[in-house]
């Protein structure tokens, strides 16, 4: 397998991350990787409180740093996952200013007024509230697709990575698949993306998030954009599931996928 690239990589700059963006390009290149995105943490609605601030330069000019280091061997770029755009729009459009990325993933980790999904306790919870949740999560996203100042969504079904992956708690997503594909119309209007994150292969979820079905609806409505990323948070995982990933984008209908230099999409070869 050729054109082995990262799109969804943290480092120690964000504040669940591990490794230096240095060590994560010495292991990416151990492993053949044609190149990786940076795009550490800025969560919108605690950027003040958690620092963002400081971490988000850190990260930015540890990447510039890597991408000249290491541009004979594979190319690193610049980005950022911004969290809850829509929770403080005035500060995620002005952080977007800040620094001229490669590559914005907008993320939604937790719903206007609830904790990050990481945080939540789905055993304690009826299936209602579970339920009620997960609306509020996929109306919340399709408004930031409406808004639309990223390049590609990421990590479409996170809560699943939690009520599912690690609580084992089962839950149909198929009510939401009217709103599911609003959101997919809306990405392919406004000429947005979609990743496919293999983290849930790692993370009991059998296949990337979303899975191959939504994969495939988002291909049969005429989507092209995607990217791939493994959503790592040490270096050992960089890379992770991503071979895997392209031959599921293959079966959804792909031919290529997608990276992003200067906020602009460039497009690879599956076969």
């Amino acid at each position: 397998m050729y054109n082995l690239f990262d799109s969804h990589t943290h480092s120690e700059n964000s504040f669940d991350g591990v490794h230096s963006v240095t060590f994560m390009a010495e292991t990416a290149q151990k492993k053949g990787l044609m190149g990786f995105s940076v795009t550490d943490h800025c969560e919108v609605n605690l950027f003040r409180q958690d620092r963002y601030d400081v971490r988000l330069r850190q990260s930015y000019f540890s990447a510039l740093k890597a991408k000249a280091v290491f541009a004979s061997w594979m190319t690193i770029t610049a980005g950022i996952e911004l969290g809850q755009p829509l929770q403080n729009q005035p500060l995620a459009e002005k952080i977007l200013q800040a620094y001229p990325f490669d590559f914005v993933i907008g993320s939604l980790h937790n719903p206007k007024g609830q904790e990050d999904y990481y945080f939540m306790k789905f055993s304690e919870m009826t299936m209602e509230e579970i339920v009620r949740s997960l609306e509020q999560y996929f109306r919340e996203i399709l408004a930031m697709v409406h808004w639309g100042k990223f390049d590609v969504l990421g990590h479409l079904t996170y809560p699943l990575r939690y009520i599912q992956g690690r609580d084992s708690i089962p839950v149909a997503l198929e009510p939401f698949d009217g709103l599911v594909e609003e959101i997919f119309k809306a990405l392919i209007d406004k000429g947005l993306g979609l990743e496919a994150n293999t983290s849930g292969y790692r993370q009991n979820m059998n296949g990337p998030i979303p899975s191959l079905r939504y994969l495939k609806r988002y291909r049969e409505l005429g989507g092209e954009i995607i990217t791939l990323g493994s959503d790592s948070h040490t270096a050992s995982d960089i890379g992770a599931n991503i071979e895997g990933g392209m031959e599921l984008l293959k079966t959804a209908g792909f031919s290529h996928f997608t990276i992003y230099k200067d906020r602009k999409p460039r497009m690879f070869d599956l076969y």
